[in-house]
C-alpha cells in the first residue's frame, strides 16, 4: 500500500501498480458505502440501512468476497517490494523504514481518525459520544490491514537478519503455489478456532484474516527474492484464472446452499461444523489464484496511466488511512437530503471515491508528511 521507490532489480516505475492500487482502494471505498447504506453487514461509521432485503442478499456476496480477498494482491505486492528494500537497506534499516511508514500512520488513524470518524458518524443517532469517549473505544478497523503489513515486515527483517537471503536454484512454481494455498487453509483453520474470520476480537485487528495476508506477504517475498513472477509463463496465467474461477464458483455454491439452511452466518462468525474446513481450503486455493490471476491481468492489460491515475497513486496510502473520515463525513453531510438509501449509495459511492482521493492527494503535498506517505 505505501508508495514505494523499492522496486525490484532493474525496473522502471512499475504503472501497472499504481492502477491496481488505486483500483483497490476505490473498491474498498465503494464496499464502505454500501455497508452503510445497503447491506451492513459490517459496522460503519455511519448507516441510513432501510432498503428493499433484495439489495443485502444481492451484494452480500460480492462485499464478503471483497473482504476475503480484495486485499490479497496488496499484500503480495507488499512482499514482493519488501525483498529488494530489505536487500539494499539491510534488515534494520528496512524495519526502521517500516516503522516509520506503517507504524506512525496506524498509530495516527487509532489517536486521531477513528475517533473522529466515530464522533463524526455518530452526530445523527441517539447517542452521541464526544471525541474523548470515541476515542477511549477506539480500534483498529479498516487500518488493521497496516498493522498486518507492519508485523509481517518486522517479522520478515528479523528473519533475514539471522538467516540472510541466499542465492538457490528455482523451485517448480506449481509445488510453490499449491504449498502457499495449503498454508492459508492449514493456517486459518487453526486461527478460527480461537478467531473466526469475521472475528472484531483485539480491537478489531482481524486476526482471522491473518494467515491469508501473512502467506501471501511471503509469496510475494519469495517472488521479490528469486524474480519468478517476471518468468511466469502465460499457459500459466490462464491456468490461475481457470482455478480462481473454478473455486469462487465453488465458494459461492457451498455459501448458497449454506444459506439456504441459515448456516453462512455461523461459518463466517463463529467457525462452526465442518463448512468451516471447506471453507478454509477454499480460502486458500481462491486467495493464491485469484491474487496472481489480478496482478497478471494488471501487468498485461493496463501497464500504463495517465497523469490523473498517477496522482490517485500517489495519495492512495494516504487515500486508504483517511477514507473512513472523509467517506463518513460525505455520508453525514447528505444525512439530510430525502432520497433512499439506493440512490445515495450510488450517489456517494461516486463522491466518495472522488473526495477520498483528494484528500488523499492533497495529504501527500504537506512537507514532511509526503516522506511518510
Amino acid at each position: 500500500m505505501p508508495e514505494s521507490c523499492d522496486l525490484p532489480a532493474g525496473s522502471l516505475r512499475l504503472e501497472w501498480v499504481d492502477n491496481l492500487r488505486v483500483a483497490v482502494v476505490a473498491g474498498v471505498i465503494v464496499v464502505h458505502t454500501a455497508t452503510g447504506y445497503l447491506t451492513g453487514f459490517a459496522d460503519w461509521y455511519y448507516d441510513e440501512l432501510t432498503p428493499r432485503e433484495l439489495w443485502a442478499t444481492v451484494l452480500s456476496f460480492p462485499i464478503v468476497a471483497g473482504g476475503l480477498f480484495g486485499l490479497g494482491p496488496l499484500f503480495f505486492l507488499a512482499g514482493w517490494f519488501a525483498a529488494p528494500s530489505l536487500a539494499r537497506r539491510g534488515p534494520g534499516g528496512f524495519a526502521a523504514s517500516r516503522l516509520l511508514r506503517l507504524g506512525v500512520p496506524l498509530a495516527f488513524f487509532v489517536v486521531a481518525v477513528q475517533p473522529a470518524a466515530d464522533f463524526v458518524g455518530s452526530r445523527t443517532d441517539e447517542v452521541r459520544p464526544t471525541f474523548l469517549e470515541a476515542l477511549a473505544d477506539t480500534e483498529f478497523a479498516a487500518l488493521w490491514f497496516v498493522l498486518a503489513l507492519l508485523v509481517f515486515s518486522l517479522a520478515y527483517a528479523g528473519l533475514r537478519r539471522l538467516r540472510p537471503a541466499t542465492a538457490r536454484p528455482p523451485a517448480r512454481l506449481g509445488l510453490v503455489l499449491a504449498v502457499a494455498a495449503l498454508a492459508i487453509g492449514v493456517l486459518s483453520l487453526l486461527v478460527w478456532q480461537w478467531w473466526a474470520w469475521n472475528s472484531e476480537a483485539l480491537a478489531s485487528a482481524r486476526p482471522g484474516e491473518w494467515p491469508q495476508g501473512a502467506v501471501l506477504f511471503v509469496l510475494g517475498a519469495h517472488a521479490g527474492e528469486t524474480g519468478w513472477l517476471d518468468r511466469l509463463p502465460r499457459r500459466a496465467e490462464r491456468r490461475l484464472g481457470w482455478v480462481a474461477l473454478a473455486a469462487t464458483i465453488a465458494t459461492v455454491a457451498m455459501f448458497a446452499a449454506l444459506e439456504a439452511r441459515d448456516q453462512a452466518a455461523a461459518v463466517l462468525d463463529e467457525a462452526s461444523g465442518w463448512p468451516t474446513a471447506a471453507f478454509a481450503v477454499l480460502d486458500g486455493v481462491v486467495a493464491v489464484s485469484l491474487t496472481l490471476w489480478v496482478i497478471t491481468w494488471f501487468r498485461r492489460r493496463w501497464p500504463a496511466h495517465g497523469p490523473l491515475i498517477g496522482k490517485a497513486a500517489r495519495g492512495s496510502y494516504a487515500t486508504y488511512l483517511l477514507h473512513p473520515l472523509t467517506l463518513t463525513s460525505v455520508m453525514a453531510l447528505l444525512h439530510p437530503v430525502p432520497a433512499a438509501p439506493e440512490v445515495k449509495f450510488v450517489v456517494v459511492s461516486v463522491i466518495g471515491v472522488v473526495a477520498c482521493f483528494l484528500v488523499g492527494y492533497a495529504v501527500t503535498r504537506l512537507p514532511y508528511v509526503r516522506r511518510i506517505l
